[in-house]
């Protein structure tokens, strides 16, 4: 038995009939039918050849029709390609001229070939300028479109299926039989642009993707779904994560639960919440850490009684067998999750009792369960505790990275560094920056690890293995910090890969991340490196960083404007911005 448990062909042909009326009444013009087959294979053409690595976006359309990609020929039949076009535009250009013409002549064809361009790099590098360039081209043309037919197109595509009608613009080696079964990256962007576009017709596509056999297919369906939402479709969510152990997909179904719960539709009772709630505590141990922590969201946002058992049982693994927990996802999650749980248990109960005594807790819920009141809004706890400090920043994650600016700017004056107590001013802004690793180092728990960065004209790891943080790692530390010197530019794109490792991020793909929370330093804006533009630094590590759920703490040593987007980086990193 798959995890289809419902025929999508249903879902598709029920799609099917309710557009039937939009489908008779549209009659496109020969001439433009015609044009529009030309473009849809001109299309297909060039994200072929983009895939197979023939085709360079950025790369300039030569002269001489020998040295012209494939698509060129169907533009230029189309009547596409104008004089000096050659040696002038690239072939991105070129794409915008095939994409501007579907958006002003939208049709099935034409839809099935934009889908392609949407689709662009999701069975490979998720996090790469071009293909994340190229994707939201294609979305964008695709949700301008405002032809039904075409948007059938796109639901068949998101079930799974191919419409006879489109084999003919198939490449020769992708075959021309109908019924052609879609791969999972189109079926992904198709299940992606239908939840931007939120057509009402197409949410049984999207609820029914929830439980289809592939990972990538069930995430896209779960980041798919927006509001409004209907009960059926919240108990459809809360059924799927309850057979759920892909470790991304699982993360995903709880955030969307949690969002659902929060915005719920209005004959969701508060008892059948509580219900969701204690429901999906059963996944607690089963996918990895960092879908454990999206329940501890999930309990914290609707705290219950019943949620208590549960979570005493988490804390014992967290405490006995912390490997057991969280197996090859991450070993050094226990002591993040044993926290947080403590925390949890201690808000909900009013308990002081040790975080690493599950016998005591046990002890005191048998005892007391019968007189425990939980709150119906959860304190927060005090993060400052005994942990140590970043520039006044706590440091509260079980496995840290330290990121540090040390381009040429770097040897510029400091503000004047808070230091135990005194006022301290260190020679230079990188200097600030070594003695304030050190203290939050020596301050550290001696179960946490540590991993240093650095970014200039590049970047460096100097911490090939986690190093605990116990007295030898101090002495060792402080010789590493010796040659650390500031040189270059300052290349925060490459420093944010190297810590968040997402060179190799793929879609649906766990994080590569060996860190938990991370401290970014810098005096200005990124002025060397692949990308400085400070909206799709933030674009990039919102998409890389949304599952790994690294926080990032970001600390801005410069004057002017320079912290902005630092600023940024920090608040949409569940993190903390100081200036300093």
């Amino acid at each position: 038995m798959t995890r289809r448990s419902v025929p999508i062909v249903a879902f598709a042909a029920l799609s099917a009939l309710a557009l039937a009326p939009a489908l008779r009444a549209q009659k496109p013009a020969p001439a433009v039918a015609d044009s529009g087959s030309l473009v849809a294979r001109a299309i297909l053409d060039w994200v072929g050849d983009h895939e197979s690595g023939r085709l360079a976006p950025k790369a300039t359309l030569q002269a001489g029709r020998d040295l012209q990609p494939r698509y060129v020929h169907g533009m230029r039949t189309a009547g596409l390609v104008h004089e000096g076009d050659e040696g002038r535009v690239t072939h991105l250009d070129m794409l915008g001229k095939l994409l501007f013409y579907a958006e002003k002549n939208p049709s099935d064809a034409l839809a099935d070939a934009v889908l392609g361009v949407a689709a662009v790099g999701l069975s490979g590098s998720l996090v790469d300028l071009d293909t994340i360039e190229l994707r939201e081209l294609g979305m964008w043309t695709l949700l301008r479109f405002e032809n039904e037919g075409a948007w059938f197109v796109v639901m068949r595509a998101a079930a799974g299926e191919r419409t006879p009608l489109l084999d003919g613009f198939l490449p020769p080696d992708q075959g021309k039989a109908s019924g052609v079964t879609e791969g999972p990256a189109r079926r992904v962007a198709a299940l992606q642009a239908l939840g931007r576009k939120n057509l009402p017709v197409a949410r049984g596509t999207l609820q029914v993707a929830l439980v289809d056999d592939d990972p990538r297919v069930r995430l896209a369906a779960a980041e798919g779904l927006v509001p409004p939402w209907s009960l059926a479709t919240v108990q459809a969510v809360a059924d799927a994560l309850a057979s759920e152990r892909h470790p991304v997909v699982s993360q995903a179904q709880v955030k969307l639960l949690l969002a659902m719960l929060r915005t719920p539709p209005a004959e969701l009772a508060a008892e059948a919440k509580a219900v969701m709630v204690v429901g999906a505590l059963q996944q607690l141990g089963r996918c990895g850490w960092r879908t454990d922590m999206e329940l501890l969201d999930l309990v914290e946002s609707f705290p219950h009684k019943d949620a208590i058992p549960p979570l005493l049982a988490l804390l014992e693994q967290a405490v006995k067998h912390p490997d057991a927990l969280v197996g090859a996802v991450n070993k050094r999650a226990s002591p993040l999750l044993r926290e947080r749980t403590g925390d949890l248990l201690r808000a909900m109960t009013g308990a002081l009792l040790p975080q690493d005594d599950p016998a005591q807790w046990m002890e005191f819920w048998q005892r007391e369960q019968e007189r425990i009141v939980v709150p119906a809004t959860l304190k927060k706890p005090d993060l400052q505790r005994t942990r140590g400090t970043f520039f006044g920043v706590p440091v509260t994650g079980s496995s840290i990275g330290f990121l540090i600016d040390n381009s040429g700017s770097m040897e510029g004056a400091p503000s004047v560094v808070a230091e135990t107590g005194k006022k301290k001013k260190a020679q230079t802004r990188l200097q600030a920056a070594k003695e304030q690793m050190l203290l939050a180092v020596q301050s550290m728990p001696r179960e946490s690890q540590f991993h240093v960065f650095t970014f200039s004209n590049g970047a460096r790891q100097w911490t090939p293995q986690p190093v605990p943080a116990d007295q030898r790692s101090v002495r060792v530390l402080t010789e590493l910090l010796s040659r650390i010197q500031p040189d270059g530019g300052t290349n925060l794109h490459d420093g944010l890969q190297l810590a968040l490792q997402w060179q190799d991020a793929r879609y649906g793909e766990a994080s590569k991340a060996v860190i938990d929370e991370l401290f970014v330093l810098s005096d200005g804006e990124p002025t060397s490196g692949p990308v400085r533009d400070p909206e799709q630094l933030l674009a990039m590590v919102k998409q890389v960083n949304q599952y790994a759920r690294v926080r990032i703490h970001c600390v801005f040593t410069g004057l002017g404007q320079g912290g902005e987007l630092l600023r940024k980086l920090a608040e949409q990193n569940d993190g903390v911005f100081v200036q300093r």
